[in-house]
């Protein structure tokens, strides 16, 4: 991943460019910097899926939308080439959304892709108030969201993080917060608490959505976004429905997102905020698995080039 110069993007019908501020930095990034292949694209490419900015052009048909009003949004994580880690990106109207007053754009552009997964994973495991849900990963980018919009749903919520995250995860709202090094601390939790968890959330992987199958409740629910691998038999006799979840952008779940914003039921967390130019640093320090929040690379400043 290297610098370069490329056209100054315009926006084509159906499309606004923006004037890139910030832009979050995802554990998928450093897998397309490494391979292209798995989203769907090839060199040259520039990679990025969610950025905060500002409005610079305005393609015909646009509606709802004006120049130099300030936004969030996501690109489809297959099939976009061109994406955040510029000066500059057109994207479709449609992607598009006005940034939350209450969030600056360092703030905002943690949101769009962590904020639409941790949405749509809850959605799909549907977890009635007062259920319990397990989340696997829960202080990274993706976690630290799902949790908040968890608990304003009134799902109670036991996080796994590492020891010293445990700390983060109760002011998110964790009601049992599980040591991610501790093979059996679910299972304590089930036989000497009596908790009955009704739906998981995988958001690291390394088998744990397997491991936690057995203890869901009938007719339960298990989501990841990561991968599915583990015995699965007794999932399939105890009807819990398995679901692997790629997110899907839009305005309409932006704006739901913002409304969790604006209602105090949903704040990101920025674990670091490095240069444009320090990408290659940021990919690392994502790569790692260890972090409370989100890494955010700041743009270019708007002008200069």
């Amino acid at each position: 991943m290297v610098p370069d110069d490329i056209p100054k993007p315009t926006a084509e019908a159906g499309q606004v460019a923006v004037a890139v501020e910030a832009v979050g930095v995802n554990p998928v990034d450093a897998g397309n910097r490494a391979d292209p292949r798995w989203a769907g694209i090839e060199a040259p490419y520039v990679v990025g899926y969610e950025v905060a900015g500002v409005i610079d052009a305005i393609g015909a048909g646009v509606d709802g939308l004006e120049s130099g009003q300030q936004v969030w949004a996501m690109l489809p994580v297959r099939g976009t080439r061109w994406g955040t880690y510029a000066e500059y990106v057109a994207l479709d109207a449609a992607l598009v959304g006005p940034r939350p007053a209450a969030l600056d754009a360092l703030q905002a552009a943690a949101v769009p892709l962590a904020g639409t997964t941790a949405l749509q994973v809850l959605d799909r495991l549907a977890v009635p108030p007062g259920e319990w849900l397990v989340v696997h990963g829960a202080a990274g980018g993706v976690g630290s969201l799902l949790v908040q919009l968890a608990v304003a749903r009134g799902v109670r919520v036991a996080g796994s993080s590492s020891a010293q995250r445990h700390g983060f995860l109760r002011g998110l709202g964790v009601e049992l917060v599980l040591d991610r090094e501790d093979g059996d601390a679910l299972g304590r939790a089930v036989r000497e608490m009596g908790v009955e968890p009704f739906a998981v959330a995988d958001l690291v992987g390394q088998g744990l959505l397997g491991r936690t199958l057995p203890y869901l409740r009938e007719h339960g629910a298990a989501a990841t976004i990561v991968e599915l691998r583990g015995d699965f038999d007794e999932a399939i006799d105890r009807n819990v429905a398995i679901n692997g979840v790629l997110a899907r952008p839009g305005r309409q779940t932006l704006d739901r997102l913002a409304e969790a914003v604006a209602a105090g039921s949903l704040r990101p967390v920025v674990d670091e905020v490095v240069d444009m130019a320090q990408a290659p640093a940021a990919h690392r320090r994502v790569e790692t698995g260890h972090g409370q929040g989100k890494v955010v690379l700041r743009g270019y400043p708007i002008g200069a080039g």
